[in-house]
């Protein structure tokens, strides 16, 4: 059974955490390694955009170092990031050049007032945000050319009441000559019937999702140009309708307009009748199931019922199997072994 699987920051502070890591693929034939190397705006790499995590062990480059073993090893590395993502404590960041002080008008804004959870994104409709993305990620790709795939999480928004930064909001009006916000908080007052209000609110959707779109065409467009093999793949909602209504992540349109590779769909549930529903959604979607790894969660559910949802992934043409996480392997015993056991005894109800 080849699988690849998650591994976060944690894991990459030393040298020796990281040699644990490899030769853990290596013995149990993981292919692929999503490593995250920026997690709330730090770099766990030489970085001239971005601060270095200060937790890396002295004179350590963690992705330089993971590199070169994986290469020795044929293992692919793909450099995971936090797109949008940059903040999740109650606590401001420590280092005063974090980008939540350099660029506080980059921060996204929910039009019900305060983040109540303490995680922070930037707008991906704020005219400079995706370009200080953008140079992020062609700094990777040219620094780190053993790179095999740059890898995007949280490349969305974090709920559908968000979206509406203050700049976000003035391009958007001088495009389309309405504020979004007015028409969702009074749409009543100004006699608007519950179809004017959609369709406006429709705009106002649509408009954010292209943002996010676009930030991935331009980097696309800049791999084609430095014809690089590197691949692009995003980890997404699972249900691809509620990804894109919900989360403005269009990733039906990134897949089947050939602008990313492959995706990764975060599967995590443990009801199993949920965990089929969302294969059906995906599957009337798509065009190519090569270009979908199956995300599926070890953190939350045993060894049988994760084997089950291998074998209904392959079962339904996904034969592409991502593990989250590495986290759960090392802190919480989970035992890989056993589930190829489990996987190997029951792949006969796969059909080849």
């Amino acid at each position: 059974m080849n699988s690849s699987i998650w591994v976060e920051r944690h894991h990459l502070y030393s040298k020796s955490s990281i040699d644990s890591l490899i030769f853990y693929a290596f013995e149990n034939n993981i292919k692929d390694i999503f490593l995250q190397v920026r997690s709330r705006d730090d770099a766990l790499y030489k970085s001239e955009l971005v601060s270095t995590n200060q937790n890396i062990e002295e004179n350590l480059d963690p992705l330089e170092y993971t590199l070169i073993l994986s290469e020795l090893l044929n293992i692919k590395i793909h450099a995971w990031i936090n797109t949008y993502l940059i903040w999740s404590s109650p606590n401001p960041p420590l280092d005063k050049e974090h980008i939540l002080f350099k660029y506080p008008e980059w921060i996204d804004n929910s039009n019900k007032g305060n983040n109540l959870d303490n995680s922070t994104y930037l707008s991906s409709s704020h005219p400079e945000v995706n370009s200080y993305l953008y140079n992020i990620v062609k700094e990777l790709v040219e620094d780190y050319p053993l790179l095999s795939g740059i890898h995007f999480d949280y490349i969305r928004h974090k709920d559908n009441s968000y979206g509406f930064n203050d700049e976000a909001i003035i391009q958007f009006q001088k495009q389309n000559n309405f504020n979004p916000k007015l028409i969702i908080k009074n749409n009543n007052e100004l006699g608007l019937t519950k179809f004017e209000t959609d369709s406006l609110i429709n705009i106002w959707d649509t408009f954010n999702q292209k943002s996010i779109t676009k930030l991935l065409k331009d980097i696309k467009y800049f791999i084609n140009s430095k014809d690089s093999k590197i691949s692009l793949s995003a980890a997404v909602k699972p249900n691809p309708f509620e990804a894109k209504n919900r989360w403005s992540q269009d990733w039906v349109k990134w897949i089947n307009d050939e602008i990313l590779d492959f995706v990764i769909p975060m599967n995590y549930v443990v009801d199993e009748e949920i965990f089929i529903e969302n294969i059906r959604k995906i599957s009337s979607q798509i065009n190519n199931k090569d270009k979908v790894l199956m995300g599926i969660a070890i953190y939350n559910q045993p060894i049988s019922m994760i084997s089950k949802k291998i074998i209904l992934s392959r079962y339904s043409g996904y034969s592409k199997i991502c593990l989250f996480s590495y986290n759960s392997i090392r802190n919480n015993n989970f035992d890989l072994a056993s589930l190829k056991y489990e996987y190997l005894n029951n792949k006969f109800l796969i059909e080849d």
